[in-house]
């Protein structure tokens, strides 16, 4: 017996509100002989769109001659239960049928342009409608749309307090996002559409600092994540995409707490895609303990996917080579420029730092300035505040020039403001900085 052909939509959208909003779009009675009567609609418009609704209510062929008249009445309309109706209809023979796509395709400019005024409107539902058709139809007739302007209506979506718009939004830019130009697009025109992608992952995260409130998860975890998927098989995108947006954190912090396996699947799989650019995201990764992650899903998780665990493998072998590569100079810089300090073991060592004190004062004391950026930097956490505290002290104390030094470039200053921070190990690692430069004064 032959397979079942499973017909993939060319823009999914599986939202139950939007689903059941849809289907009553559907039912809702439309006064078309009332417009017709106000001279809203002309008497062919209204016969042929009659004609259009019979022959679909009994699934006939030839539905593709009615297109003109389906996007002359969105166009011309103002009323918002119409409009809702056209796009619903438009939307099923984008998806359904070939002849219409097709018609559709040919006039693709002029359909372009009526989508994007229902996305200008302030009707949620209206404009992700219209953004889904018209994905959708780019994708059909293999027609590039205006990427730029759509992901402005995306961005603005994702930024809603509404649960159910927001994942609708993410979805549309899930099947966007197959096309490679759209790739391109977002990330080389529309970077506050990207970090507004990313800024939903953090919402989806019940300890996050974000702006908003959390989002639904794992369902938006795994679609947000799918996205970054798709875009890290760009090999420039890959190389850049975490200097930029710092994902790696984001995603170590998710795949730790995960409870469905396919969120976890899938941002294994955007690391495999990121690795591939070893010298750009592998410190990071390392910085980010990734390795620790990998390993607690590995043995701490009753993983059912046999592929998912040969891909855990397969990365943590890979991180395992090349962290065997690295000092621990290499490994201490590395952290250092991504401005995430924790206490990782060099941090307490005396040993390390009578090795390396020297090598603070390297490329005019470069490795001290970005400690005082990240004292400075209104993005670092307190764990970061504290270590970089602790490291210049460990400068005092070893270097009796140190204080001048920290003296010119602000970083005294930002040690003694943070005497008063409301987090206890930031003031105490910030008093034993400030106690060594008085002490290192007083020797000297």
């Amino acid at each position: 017996m032959a397979a079942a052909t499973v017909q993939v939509p060319l823009a999914m959208v599986n939202n139950q509100f939007f689903d059941e909003f849809t289907d009553k779009v559907r039912v809702k009675p439309i006064p078309w002989e009332g417009f017709s009567r106000a001279g809203l609609v002309s008497g062919s418009e209204l016969q042929g769109l009659q004609e259009f609704q019979q022959k679909a209510k009994h699934s006939e062929e030839g539905l593709g001659a009615y297109v003109g008249v389906l996007v002359g009445l969105l166009e011309k309309l103002s009323s918002l239960d119409a409009q809702q109706y056209l796009l619903v209809k438009l939307d099923d023979l984008v998806e359904n049928d070939a002849e219409a796509r097709e018609q559709l395709g040919r006039e693709y400019a002029a359909v372009e342009k009526v989508l994007f005024r229902c996305m200008d409107k302030k009707d949620d539902y209206l404009g992700l409608k219209a953004a889904k058709t018209l994905v959708g139809l780019s994708a059909g007739v293999q027609r590039p749309c205006a990427y730029g302007r759509l992901f402005g209506v995306l961005e603005r979506y994702m930024k809603s307090e509404l649960t159910s718009v927001v994942d609708v939004a993410v979805q549309i830019m899930q099947s966007v996002l197959g096309q490679r130009q759209a790739r391109l697009a977002l990330y080389d025109e529309c970077p506050g559409c990207l970090a507004q992608l990313v800024d939903v992952l953090r919402r989806t995260q019940s300890g996050g600092r974000a702006p908003r409130g959390v989002v639904a998860v794992p369902q938006t975890q795994y679609e947000v994540v799918f996205c970054l998927w798709m875009l890290t098989f760009e090999a420039r995108i890959a190389q850049t995409i975490n200097r930029t947006y710092d994902v790696i954190p984001v995603m170590v912090d998710i795949a730790r707490a995960a409870v469905k396996e396919k969120v976890i699947r899938i941002i294994v799989a955007t690391w495999i895609n990121m690795v591939k650019a070893p010298e750009a995201n592998v410190p990071n990764m390392l910085v980010a303990r990734v390795p620790a992650c990998l390993q607690t899903l590995s043995t701490g998780r009753s993983l059912k996917d046999e592929d998912l665990k040969a891909d855990i493998g397969a990365l943590a072998e890979t991180l395992a080579s090349h962290s065997g590569a690295m000092t621990t100079w290499d490994e201490y810089l590395t952290e250092l420029a991504s401005g995430k300090l924790h206490w990782s073991p060099a941090h307490r060592s005396e040993q390390f730092w009578k090795l390396h004190i020297r090598r603070m004062d390297e490329s005019d004391h470069r490795v001290v300035r970005r400690l005082g950026e990240i004292l400075a930097a209104p993005t670092s956490d307190e764990t970061a505040l504290a270590v970089a505290c602790h490291d210049l002290s460990q400068y005092v104390k070893l270097n009796p020039d140190g204080k001048k030094l920290l003296a010119r470039i602000g970083a005294k200053t930002q040690v003694m403001a943070l005497m008063t921070s409301e987090s206890a190990e930031v003031r105490y690692e910030a008093l034993m900085c400030v106690q060594q430069i008085m002490l290192n004064a007083w020797r000297n």
